[in-house]
């Protein structure tokens, strides 16, 4: 087997295993039906405490439309709050609650446990070469989806 596809092969099935890792989780973790698109729509709400539907959509790469449907979902199992901006009462704000906030923070402690033991046992040359080869392949990736 060439590098190539000993890269690729390992890409596709490392990525499969960390989805079925982090659904696996959050199922055990959260005793809820979160999904993983649920997942990461609070991570982009998490990280800023209140966000715009709107901010959202474009971090994600998705329409308004599409997101509002998944916020439905998202609202009538308590993980988020939509409000309307005082300023603006067109725009909408979406927040965690308590319980979407401690989902969140059970997926954020899930990817650092994660990394951790992706780096355990490397040495930090070889963690900064990893940190590069996956820089390079995040920037080939943004680069290719357009």
């Amino acid at each position: 087997m060439t590098v190539h596809q000993q890269v690729n092969t390992f890409l596709v099935d490392i990525f499969g295993q960390i989805n079925k890792l982090e659904q696996r989780a959050l199922a055990t973790g959260l005793n809820d039906d979160v999904s993983i698109t649920e997942m990461h729509i609070m991570e982009k709400i998490g990280e800023a405490g209140s966000s715009r539907m709107t901010d959202i959509a474009r971090a994600l790469d998705v329409t308004l439309a599409t997101l509002t449907v998944a916020c439905d979902r998202m609202q009538k199992k308590d993980l988020i709050e939509r409000t309307r901006a005082e300023k603006d009462r067109r725009v909408v704000m979406v927040s965690l609650t308590a319980k979407g906030q401690a989902a969140w923070q059970y997926h954020e402690k899930f990817h650092h446990d994660l990394i951790d033991a992706a780096l355990a046992g490397m040495s930090e040359e070889e963690q900064k070469a990893l940190s590069r080869a996956l820089e390079k392949l995040g920037e080939f990736l943004s680069t290719y989806e357009r």
